[in-house]
C-alpha cells in the first residue's frame, strides 16, 4: 500500500507540474500574441496615417492643377480674343493699304499728264516767242496768248507742285501702313505662338480652339 500511495503521490505531481507548465506556457503564447497584435495596430496605424497624409497632398495637387487648368483656359481664351482682333486691324489695314496704293497710282498718272500738258505749252510758248522775231503785225495778238499762256503754265506749275506733295504725303502714308502692317503681322505671329504654348501646356483633352495649333 506504501508503494502504491507513493506512486499516487508521484503521478500527481507529475500531473500537477504537467498543469502548471501548459498554463504558463499558455499564458506566455497569449501575451506574445497580444503584443503581436499591437505591433501590427501600430503599424496599421502608421501606414493610415501616411496613407491619409498621401491622400491630402493628392488633393491638394489635383485642386492646384485644376487652378493651373482653369488659368490656361483664361489665358487661351484671352489669347484667342487678341488674335481675332489683331487679324481684324490687319484686315483693315491692307485695305487701307490697297487704297492708298491705288490713290498714288491715280495720283502719278495724273501727274504724267500734267507734266506732258505743261510741256506742250513751253513747246508752244517757245514756238510763239520764235514767230514773234518774223511776225511783228501779229506781235499784240501773240503776246497776249503768250500771257495766257504763260498764266497756264504758271498754274500747271502750281498743280504739278500740288501733285508732287500729294505723292510724297501718300508715300509716307505707304510707309507707314507697311510698317503698322509689319507690327500687326509681327502681332499676329506672337499671339499663335502664345496660343500654340497655351495649347501645349494643357494636358489631357483640349478645348476645341487648339484643334490645328
Amino acid at each position: 500500500m506504501s508503494s502504491i500511495g507513493r506512486s499516487l503521490n508521484i503521478g500527481l505531481v507529475a500531473l500537477v507540474v504537467l498543469l502548471t507548465a501548459g498554463t504558463v506556457g499558455a499564458t506566455m503564447f497569449f501575451q506574445y500574441s497580444v503584443d503581436s497584435l499591437d505591433d501590427q495596430n501600430e503599424q496599421l496605424r502608421e501606414q493610415n496615417e501616411a496613407l491619409e497624409s498621401d491622400l491630402s497632398q493628392t488633393r491638394q495637387d489635383l485642386s492646384s492643377a485644376n487652378s493651373e487648368l482653369d488659368e490656361l483656359n483664361s489665358s487661351l481664351e484671352r489669347t484667342q480674343g487678341d488674335v481675332a482682333q489683331v487679324s481684324n486691324n490687319l484686315e483693315a489695314t491692307e485695305a487701307r493699304l490697297d487704297a492708298t496704293q491705288t490713290e498714288l497710282a491715280d495720283t502719278r498718272a495724273r501727274l504724267a499728264d500734267t507734266e506732258d500738258q505743261l510741256r506742250q505749252s513751253r513747246n508752244r510758248i517757245d514756238a510763239l516767242v520764235a514767230d514773234l522775231n518774223d511776225r511783228e503785225l501779229i506781235q499784240a495778238r501773240l503776246e497776249d496768248e503768250l500771257e495766257n499762256l504763260e498764266e497756264i503754265n504758271d498754274e500747271l506749275d502750281d498743280a504739278n507742285n500740288d501733285l508732287e506733295l500729294q505723292i510724297r504725303n501718300l508715300e509716307t502714308d505707304v510707309d507707314s501702313l507697311e510698317q503698322e502692317l509689319a507690327d500687326l503681322r509681327s502681332d499676329v505671329n506672337r499671339l499663335e505662338s502664345d496660343l500654340e504654348d497655351a495649347c501645349s501646356a494643357i494636358e489631357g483633352d483640349k478645348p476645341p480652339a487648339c484643334d490645328g495649333v
